[in-house]
């Protein structure tokens, strides 16, 4: 197999693949021979909406992959019943769950309606819970599956007292209000690492992901202003990381809750430059 194809025959889902970090895995996969299924709520390019399923698709497809789009809506449980299904019934197959569809909103946390704590929820733990748990019969029938959550740095602690004021991590956790979102990706960690476990005798790898810097995917951007460059990361290096998690041996890279750039510098592959 030629190293550039080494997701040749597989088949992957992507979440939240209709633009940034989700479209950037989805394209980067099928650049490595994965056929894609691509999911999302936005199908078709909308004035004033960057990114589409659409979109995403053409842009494989003219490169010679193949990709098959999903309309749905993630925090519908509803509507996620019919995701992995309708993958299995055009694909035949499912060997990677990339679950990187997420809700955040940056809400100082005293203000955070109910509605906005369980939509947090729904959208960034009980997604890809459910999501797994419909791929993963599959995964054990044919031997062998990847799954990939993609967290945030947000989930990290902040730091206690004495609050050093001048601190980068206390102003950003003070002033940035990251403490919703932190949370369900705290908890998404921590569910990536149980599921990593009870299901190592079945050749299946578990693994959650985050960048290290801002990722300046459209999302992004609409929420926060970012001017400072030496916290933005590409999306670029997030596809890469999520490919040296999808590729290799289950049974050598489970269980992992890791940063993108320190993955990559540990296994001496060259950080992608900044968009």
């Amino acid at each position: 197999m030629r190293p550039d194809r080494i997701l040749e025959g597989k088949v992957a889902l992507i979440t939240g693949a209709s633009r940034g970090i989700g479209a950037g895995i989805a394209q980067y996969f099928a650049q490595h021979g994965a056929k894609i299924a691509l999911v999302a709520r936005t199908l078709q390019p909308q004035e004033g909406m960057s990114g589409s399923l659409q979109e995403t698709a053409d842009t494989i497809n003219q490169k010679g992959g193949e990709a098959f789009c999903i309309q749905a809506n993630i925090a519908d449980p509803e509507d996620r019943t019919r995701i992995i299904p309708e993958v299995l019934e055009h694909y035949g197959k499912l060997d990677i769950l990339v679950n990187n569809a997420a809700w955040c909103r940056f809400i100082p946390i005293w203000q955070v309606t109910p509605k906005q704590w369980h939509l947090a929820f729904e959208m960034n733990v009980i997604a890809p819970q459910t999501l797994s748990q419909q791929a993963v019969e599959h995964m054990k029938a044919q031997g062998e599956g990847w799954i990939l959550n993609i967290s945030s740095a947000t989930s990290d602690l902040p730091p206690s007292t004495p609050y050093d004021n001048e601190s980068r991590a206390v102003q950003f956790n003070r002033d940035g209000h990251p403490t919703l979102y932190g949370t369900t990706k705290a908890a998404l960690e921590r569910l990536s690492a149980g599921w990593a476990l009870e299901l190592s005798p079945y050749n299946i790898a578990i693994n959650s992901l985050a960048p290290v810097g801002v990722v300046l995917s459209e999302g992004a951007m609409a929420l926060n202003n970012y001017s400072d460059a030496d916290h933005v990361e590409s999306i670029a290096t997030m596809a890469e990381a999520a490919l040296q998690l999808c590729s290799k041996a289950p049974s050598l890279r489970s269980g992992l809750n890791v940063r993108s750039i320190p993955l990559l510098e540990s296994l001496g592959i060259p950080i992608p430059e900044k968009n």
